[in-house]
């Protein structure tokens, strides 16, 4: 997750909307009058869902979180990242932390090639007879990339000496442990033991599991926390699942051979927690992907207790009203979006055993996954004893933050009554103990057992917009990396309309194309000599975005003729125009199924303008698609 991402994730684009302008619900969005123009007919929105927002007068723009702040407060991009940041609670990296975390991603990938190797060597036999009775294909053994590292504590250490990387490197990024006292020396993480590679959502390889191939304890070993590391903010198998999760939701499950063995059986949906709770960075990054989630654990105490536990930490199940009226959030507020249930595993398997006897058994557990409600009832009691009067008001007070965070009535009604059979409590009795102020103003407390550190409730909803779900935006960086590798196509740019940072929805890439307006304009002597472009942009862009200059200036671009390529930039100028007029129909065509009355005549003279638009750029397109034809 880069930190852009991690911001957006933390901070609600309606919150800091809010600190701005003063909005009003309308249908699924809020609206105002714009901030940036004179009006009297609010033609403002902001878009919760989509976390997105659009002026739909005399601006006729929009975008994202750090679009919205950069106009607001004339800030350029370095100012914002730095202002939300702060505000979202996240450190930005030093330059110094920068250069840790690419050493250790390098040194990772030298490691993992290493362990490899090592498996698939005669020193590997064993291993591979285990994991072939396992039922682990060589295809998944590939795939997931797993490897063993040697027994003697000291190959890899040798292995990556060879490479230049010093001991501090190593200790560093986890691959091996500094020993104790004068004489400690180093030694290898995990000696003689099944490796997991663990890559992180973006495919960058943070750090390795490990699986003991004896009586060895712990079974489980993974690297500790590293500059480019944490358990709690990874889910394992994420960068592999992205796309199926996208189309078909997702599934959680708690360990390596369960997500493997899914994954190998068709089921590429599925996610692994590494076998603890599910933490607030794990749940912001499946938000970003779906809004319809599984989790499938373990049916007995300790699995339901650990999924008590997320639901408390994580999901925000059990949040108070009263806090949420103060700004914190829970997912109930926007369960419109979020479909969350729970497949709960019976006999004692684990889903690895599950999907190998029966994949068709295992598709069966996932379709008949249980809604929330109809799992907390049983668990909540089932860590409780409700036979007593005492302990029906500690489910009720475990249970009712959940109630007061539904804002429908008839599903919260439901609820009630459902609450009422399950405890065998007459309905209006429960309603009247939940009516009393002082049951909504009580900070809920989760069931009995093991409690996790508390954390800040979640600010953000389930970001499934086509706005901003992408990791990247293959159609932007192919757009810059042209520019970035052909400075001449800048006399393209002919007309004030051809390219403007409103078709780039990524901030960064949006970033990246103003510096490169910024370096097109700046004067001679302003200009470093024997400076490619790339460095030029490089030098503006904030620190963060320097590796990504790069990747776009090496960028693989197909042979074309230099008389051609203009003809390329205007394709792909005009794909991006096109897709820009599509998010603003949408937006449009949304906005009015919203508040149609209000807004037939204001929109009658923006929807003609808008549909000239879309006339001309198609124009344009079939232009370019004839003169591509009469080219071959």
């Amino acid at each position: 997750m880069t930190v852009v991402d991690d911001i957006k994730g933390r901070l609600d684009i309606v919150d800091v909307v809010s600190g701005y302008v003063s909005l009003q619900h309308s249908g699924k969005a809020f609206k105002a009058c714009c901030p940036f123009h004179q009006e009297r007919t609010p033609s403002f929105y902001v878009y919760q869902d989509r976390q997105s927002w659009h002026c739909f007068g005399a601006c006729a723009t929009g975008g994202d979180i750090f679009g919205f702040v950069m106009k607001a407060e004339s800030l350029d991009f370095r100012d914002v990242l730095q202002k939300l940041a702060q505000q979202a609670g996240v450190t930005l990296p030093s330059p110094e932390r920068r250069s840790e975390q690419e050493d250790s991603f390098r040194l990772n990938e030298v490691a993992r090639e290493y362990f490899q190797q090592y498996l698939a060597s005669s020193m590997g036999a064993d291993t591979r007879s285990y994991l072939e009775q396992r039922g682990i294909s060589k295809e998944s053994i590939s795939k997931f990339e797993l490897g063993l590292s040697p027994r003697d504590g000291q190959g890899l250490f040798n292995h990556l000496v060879k490479y230049g990387f010093t001991p501090d490197q190593m200790v560093r990024a986890g691959a091996v442990h500094q020993g104790q006292g004068q004489s400690g020396g180093h030694r290898d993480a995990f000696p003689g033991r099944l490796i997991i590679p663990i890559r992180n959502g973006q495919g960058e390889l943070g750090g390795f599991g490990s699986r003991a191939l004896d009586d060895s304890m712990p079974k489980y070993l993974n690297t500790g926390r590293t500059p480019v590391f944490d358990k709690g903010r990874t889910l394992y198998g994420l960068y592999l699942s992205r796309e199926s999760a996208r189309r078909q939701g997702i599934v959680i499950v708690e360990g390596y051979m369960d997500a493997i063995m899914a994954h190998q059986h068709g089921f590429d949906n599925v996610v692994a927690s590494m076998g603890t709770a599910l933490t607030e960075h794990q749940v912001t990054e499946v938000r970003r992907l779906t809004a319809d989630v599984t989790m499938a654990l373990d049916a007995d105490a300790a699995g339901q207790q650990a999924t008590l536990r997320s639901l408390e930490s994580s999901w925000q199940v059990f949040q108070n009203r009263e806090l949420a009226q103060a700004g914190r959030t829970s997912i109930f507020q926007r369960q419109e979006t979020l479909n969350l249930k729970v497949a709960v595993l019976t006999d004692g398997k684990d889903p690895d055993e599950v999907i190998r006897q029966s994949p068709d058994k295992w598709e069966e557990l996932l379709r008949n996954a249980v809604p929330l409600f109809d799992y907390l009832l049983p668990a909540v009691t089932g860590q409780i004893d409700a036979s007593t009067p005492e302990g029906k008001a500690r489910v009720v007070e475990v249970i009712s933050p959940f109630i007061f965070a539904v804002d429908e009535p008839i599903r919260q009604d439901s609820y009630v009554r459902r609450l009422a059979g399950h405890l065998g409590l007459r309905e209006e009795t429960l309603q009247a103990t939940l009516d009393r102020p002082s049951m909504r103003a009580r900070p809920a407390r989760p069931a009995p057992g093991p409690r996790t550190e508390a954390r800040p409730a979640s600010r953000n909803g389930v970001d499934v917009s086509a706005f901003t779900a992408a990791d990247r935006d293959p159609m932007e960086e192919y757009c810059l990396a042209l520019l970035l590798q052909f400075p001449e196509l800048q006399s393209e740019l002919t007309e004030p309309g051809d390219l403007r940072p409103e078709h780039f929805r990524r901030p960064g890439n949006r970033e990246i194309y103003l510096q490169l307006a910024r370096a097109w304009s700046e004067a001679p002597e302003m200009l470093v000599p024997d400076d490619s472009l790339a460095e030029q942009v490089k030098r503006n862009v904030i620190p963060e975005l320097r590796q990504q200059v790069d990747s776009l200036a090496a960028r693989g671009i197909p042979s074309t003729d230099s008389w051609l390529r203009p003809a390329e930039l205007q394709r792909i100028i005009s794909r991006l125009e096109e897709r820009y007029l599509r998010d603003l129909k949408m937006a449009e065509q949304a906005r009015f199924t919203e508040n149609p009355s209000e807004l037939l005549e204001d929109l009658g003279q923006e929807t003609l303008i808008l549909n000239r638009r879309i006339k001309a750029n198609q124009e344009i397109r079939n232009q370019h698609s004839q003169n591509a034809f009469r080219g071959r």
